[in-house]
């Protein structure tokens, strides 16, 4: 039922579209209608029938501006009703033997509601049943006097028309989703920084200024020794580290905040022995075995750049939190039909999973600064990286001191 709900879930930019529709509804069935029974003598109709859809129709109208389950899924009734309607006016017309001018009417019908049809199902839905419906009328009254084949002609063709105009408004939407999409999360990034630049980088700050206003307050006071001197300016000049270390680091995460990104074919087998040959340099006495599937891709997609930062800070995390006199570094490799899978295993000092969705936001230590060197920006990086390739990470496996299990999905066409 709620897969169902979903499907008939309608974006706000949609409402309006849907109660215009309601509104045409109710005032085009009963005027149509007295217009037929005015200039059509032998015209058979049902008024009763008219004012009871035309009710239907303003009943889901107003609905929809006090009740906000109505308002979220105002397509179900349309949906719903178009197809009473369909059935109905086909039977009207049949019971008119398909005269010109309830012809036309059903036709200007059928052309109406396949206009708000959002998706492929509903369109086909609404053509199926609509020829079924149609050759039942044309067996059932062989003698109509509208041509069968100019009807089903038109019919067809509008059709084609709506097809068209489904591909455009598909396009439209996904771009429309697209955007949201990245709007979405520039605002959490922002949200982001703002929280950053509120707690973390005014902590060591505040330290600067504490320790400098007791170290003017003793020497005014002519009360502080040697040793006195040095621990406050310790202190002062750890605090100046801090910040321009977190400074530093604040600006290499926002270099990958550009969420429109440039993608070109990368070698991944290059790229990958490339960045071993990085982390032996930078720790040269470190015994580091690398474990690289062979199945990797030749070629994938992506900003040649971001790739290349997210690998080596994937692999370089993996060395930093690692106590083990051999660091071990596994990269699997499997696909869908869609999208890149990569799995990194290390044998470092591993990390709780209840920490699994708070080590990826900006500036998040697990650990105290004298047990392990960084600034919680690394995973934060990864998480951006892939964010601009529509993709995403995850811990897949975490227990402390047993090492760590990261998977991430890279699309196969961005």
């Amino acid at each position: 039922m709620t897969r169902i709900l979903n499907f008939f879930e309608i974006e706000e930019y949609e409402l309006l579209v849907f109660r215009i529709w309601t509104i045409l509804m109710a005032v085009f069935i009963p005027v149509y209608g007295l217009f037929l029974i005015y200039f059509v003598d032998d015209a058979i109709e049902y008024m009763s029938h008219r004012w009871m859809f035309s009710a239907f129709w303003l009943f889901f109208l107003i609905t929809s501006f006090f009740h906000e389950g109505m308002k979220k899924y105002l397509a179900l009734p349309c949906f719903i009703g178009n197809f009473i309607v369909i059935a109905w006016i086909i039977w009207i017309v049949n019971e008119n033997s398909f005269s010109p001018d309830y012809s036309t009417g059903l036709f200007l019908t059928l052309s109406g509601i396949a206009i708000i049809n959002r998706t492929y199902i509903e369109m086909l839905s609404f053509y199926i049943f609509s020829f079924l419906l149609l050759f039942y009328a044309f067996y059932f009254y062989p003698e109509a006097q509208i041509s069968k084949a100019v009807f089903l002609l038109s019919i067809f063709i509008l059709f084609i028309v709506h097809i068209v105009v489904m591909r455009k408004r598909d396009y439209i939407n996904n771009s429309l989703k697209i955007l949201n999409e990245k709007l979405t999360t520039k605002n959490r990034r922002l949200k982001q920084l703002v929280f950053v630049s509120s707690h973390d980088l005014k902590s060591p700050l505040r330290n600067i200024g504490s320790f400098s206003s007791i170290l003017a307050t003793d020497l005014k006071e002519q009360d502080l020794d040697e040793k006195e001197k040095e621990l406050y300016h310790k202190f002062i000049l750890d605090g100046v580290v801090k910040m321009d270390t977190k400074l530093d680091d604040l600006i290499d995460y926002f270099k990958f905040d550009s969420i429109d990104i440039e993608v070109d074919n990368i070698d991944l087998n290059e790229k990958i022995t490339s960045i071993q040959d990085k982390i032996k340099r930078i720790y040269p006495e470190e015994n580091i075995q690398f474990k690289i599937d062979a199945n990797l891709p030749s070629t994938i997609k992506g900003n040649d750049f971001e790739i290349n930062a997210l690998f080596f800070r994937l692999f370089d995390n993996s060395i930093k939190y690692n106590q083990s006199e051999i660091k071990e570094i596994a990269l699997n490799y499997s696909s869908t039909l869609s999208d890149h899978f990569f799995t990194l295993k290390d044998n470092g000092i591993g990390i709780d999973l209840k920490n699994k969705d708070r080590i990826f936001d900006l500036f998040q230590r697990l650990h105290r600064d004298d047990e392990f060197s960084g600034t919680g920006v690394g995973l934060a990086i990864c998480k951006a990286i892939l964010e601009n390739h529509k993709g995403e990470i995850w811990l897949e496996e975490g227990n402390l001191g047993q090492g760590s299990v990261f998977r991430f999905r890279i699309p196969k066409k961005m």
